[in-house]
């Protein structure tokens, strides 16, 4: 009978997360040396193969751990509800909840790196997540164009790509500066490519 692990105490846990997502995000999961991380993390090898069997469940723990606890902060809106007038304002709640999340939990900025990464083949739970967002930002401006506050003189895909490609200069902006636009500003700087006239 194959024996469960003890629960691992939440300080040596964190240490782990903490070390491996900011190897993760400095140099992607190909980059990072599991050996660097075990040692910077005060961790035995026997320790950590007691509860991760290799590089890859740590590396998807990390993320799923540390989108876990931004989403348990910031709950994107369900798109398919709001009307024209909750929209923007609703888009503006977002942003500022994420940049508050930011402020809270300094380790997501580790996620935000890691997210902005180019695409390794190696991503794993990353991609998922990628995944995930690129689902709502598409949902949400197709539901922005039925209610009519996205243009709609520029094909679909092409407004995404805009759309994407803004949101990640801003997002890497505040992460490679640590100073962000204010979240109102970011918005309006996204409105003005993308609403309607």
């Amino acid at each position: 009978m194959a024996r469960t692990p003890k629960p691992l105490a939440p300080e040596r846990e964190e240490l782990l997360l903490l070390v491996a997502a900011r190897h993760f995000a400095a140099a992607g999961y190909t980059g990072t040396s599991l050996n660097t991380v075990i040692s910077e993390a005060d961790w035995g090898k026997s320790s950590f193969y007691h509860y991760f069997s290799d590089k890859r469940r740590l590396h998807d723990h990390v993320v799923r751990t540390l989108a876990a606890r931004l989403t348990q902060k910031v709950q994107a809106p369900d798109v398919k509800t709001l009307s024209a007038t909750q929209f923007w304002p609703a888009m503006t709640e977002l942003a500022e909840r994420l940049h508050q999340a930011g402020q809270r939990r300094p380790e997501t900025r580790f996620l935000g790196e890691m997210f902005h990464r180019p695409a390794d083949r190696d991503d794993g739970a990353l991609q998922d997540v990628r995944d995930q967002v690129d689902q709502w930002l598409r949902q949400a401006l197709k539901r922005g164009r039925e209610l009519g506050v996205i243009r709609n003189d520029l094909p679909y895909e092409l407004l995404t790509e805009l759309t994407l490609a803004v949101l990640r200069s801003l997002d890497r902006w505040t992460i490679d500066h640590k100073r962000p636009l204010a979240p109102e500003r970011s918005i309006a700087l996204v409105r003005s490519l993308i609403e309607q006239r």
